[in-house]
């Protein structure tokens, strides 16, 4: 077996000058159930180098390491977007499908990327993907799945917009043939639908990991939010709030504060913050 370098390599060189490129593991299960279905249902097809496919003009790029950990991976491809397809754990093992950028707020990197670090991601690309999400799942009837977003989590990091797709969270959902393809369908659209469909561009802040008043307000007032930072990472340092607009690709002015997600000295700090840097305050 090639080792991932090797790949990678080749991979950058069949992937050069793409719009979008969709990358995942051959450790992840459900990963490899979405590959099935875009060669199934999307007409992907192995290229000359072992483990790029090409479709729709989209090129698929399979390692052999965690993607958690392939910054140099994701930094030697030539693309705008990189959309990643991978599997979601949780104890729960609820059954859902999950968009989120990806970065971390505070020292700890335990689940790759770097401390104090955000990848770029764009909103228009998150908001993108949630919606094909929505879509896809309601075509295919899947009423006990779960569509929603994450905050911003892990990596790996990226100097170039990235966003996951993330199906979960059980051996079962990985294999799911329709989850798989709903998500496929989602990592498509998303490399190949234009942008600029949202009413407006935001950033987030407060509440659980999972961001479900986030969630409730992207929908209701049509908003595409890039970053989003959970209660869990406050007291957050001004610089990563800084961060949060500079690495979304669309420059929010707009942040979605989950009111009641943070405790009020949090909340008052953040508030000044963003006062200070100009960006409007939107209280959800």
């Amino acid at each position: 077996m090639e080792n991932w370098k090797s790949i990678f390599n080749q991979a950058c060189l069949q992937a050069r000058g793409l719009k979008a490129v969709i990358m995942m593991s051959k450790e992840d299960m459900a990963a490899a159930t979405i590959l099935q279905k875009l060669r199934e249902n999307f007409g992907f097809a192995e290229d000359e180098f072992t483990n790029v496919y090409s479709g729709r003009g989209v090129k698929v790029v399979v390692i052999d390491k965690s993607i958690l950990y392939a910054d140099e991976v994701v930094a030697s491809v030539d693309a705008d977007l990189v959309v990643v397809a991978s599997k979601h754990v949780s104890e729960t093992g609820r059954r859902c499908i999950l968009v989120h950028s990806t970065g971390n707020w505070s020292e700890k990197a335990d689940h790759g990327g770097k401390p104090y670090s955000l990848s770029m991601t764009s909103a228009e690309a998150v908001y993108t993907a949630l919606h094909a999400c929505l879509q896809d799942v309601e075509k295919a009837a899947l009423k006990d799945v779960e569509v929603g977003l994450e905050a911003t989590h892990h990596g790996p990091y990226s100097d170039k917009p990235l966003v996951f797709v993330e199906v979960g969270s059980s051996p079962e959902s990985w294999r799911d043939p329709k989850m798989a393809e709903a998500a496929a369908e989602a990592c498509v659209k998303t490399c190949t639908q234009t942008a600029g469909k949202a009413s407006a561009h935001a950033i987030g802040f407060g509440g659980g990991h999972y961001a479900r008043d986030i969630l409730k307000a992207v929908l209701k007032h049509d908003v595409a939010v890039g970053h989003i930072a959970s209660k869990y990472h406050f007291p957050l340092r001004e610089d990563m709030v800084r961060q949060a607009i500079a690495r979304t690709l669309e420059n929010p002015r707009t942040a979605l504060v989950d009111w009641d997600g943070l405790k009020a000295e949090h909340r008052s700090n953040l508030v000044k913050t963003l006062e200070t840097l100009g960006v409007e305050v939107v209280r959800v």
